[in-house]
């Protein structure tokens, strides 16, 4: 296969294509979407505990089958911090965790973070936090940020494709940039970014964190419209924005010419085009009418 397939599923679902291997990262689907999922991925990567994050009903239908090899978690997907944080109201952490309540235990392995938030403490370190060689990619950790502790990390994972010399980098629901990330610098041709540095005054940790790794490409993900064809329906995390291609600007407008901002609209798969990492974008033609309807009449 020449070419690779990414897609944002909305929230900050994404998934990948390589041809002899497929990943997601934070499946999150619902209605048909869910109805329909089949289990295409040999590896899902999980940032957090959260809900919109580890689904456990997404999980059950993705993680099994013939094709499907490994779930990789953080430790909160297993073991949450206590007492449970009541303002995520249907998180509902002791009905759906730990997550081998919904995926056999022989499928599951928890990640800890390679590169640290100093932030977060200086004399933090976890076994086996290297790279994971898995074949065809290999997966670096990052530390996120959301609703963890300092011993309870979150992820975020770069995964790399040697052989087609492509990465892309999810985030998870990183909320600071941190010195380590430095160490992803000239590693990560697609950034998929979740909400950081987005919101008043907080710009300018979306401009460090582009400084830090300087990917060639930002996605944004982890929000919706009020499109009835958005994958995530209406009343679930994350909120709409109210004007989707002004909030697209806004962000280019804070990135400047440092990363090179794509688009994405939630449930369509793209190809880009190797070795140029070139996305390719279609026309969809389609007539919903045989006759205009200003001359039925």
């Amino acid at each position: 296969m020449e070419s690779i397939f990414l897609r944002w599923w909305g929230c900050g679902a994404f998934d990948a294509r390589f041809g002899d291997v497929n990943i997601a990262c934070d499946p999150y689907l619902f209605n048909q979407n869910l109805a329909d999922a089949e289990p295409i991925y040999d590896y899902i990567f999980i940032s957090h505990e959260h809900f919109d994050h580890c689904h456990p009903a997404t999980l059950r239908k993705l993680c099994c089958g013939t094709r499907f090899k490994k779930l990789f978690v953080n430790p909160g997907c297993i073991s949450p911090a206590q007492p449970i944080n009541e303002k995520y109201g249907d998180a509902a952490f002791e009905r759906d965790l730990p997550i081998t309540k919904h995926v056999p235990a022989d499928k599951v392995q928890i990640l800890y973070p390679k590169h640290l938030n100093n932030k977060q403490g200086t004399s933090r370190s976890f076994q086996g936090s290297e790279i994971l060689n898995l074949g065809p990619i290999h997966v670096e950790t990052i530390e996120s940020g959301e609703n963890q502790t300092p011993d309870i990390p979150t992820n975020g994972y770069l995964i790399t494709h040697p052989a087609k010399n492509v990465s892309i980098l999810h985030i998870g629901d990183l909320h600071e940039p941190y010195a380590a990330l430095a160490n992803l610098q000239g590693k990560v041709d697609f950034l998929i970014h979740l909400k950081l540095g987005i919101g008043k005054g907080l710009e300018q940790r979306l401009i460090e964190l582009i400084e830090l790794i300087r990917p060639h490409f930002l996605i944004p993900t982890h929000y919706r419209t009020d499109r009835k064809s958005d994958p995530i329906p209406e009343g679930h995390w994350p909120p709409n924005v109210t004007d989707e291609m002004a909030f697209i600007e806004s962000i280019r407008e804070i990135v400047g010419e440092k990363s090179q901002i794509l688009p994405f609209t939630a449930g369509i798969e793209y190809e880009v085009k190797m070795p140029e990492k070139q996305v390719i974008w279609k026309w969809d033609w389609l007539n919903t009418w045989a006759v205009p309807p200003w001359r039925e009449n």
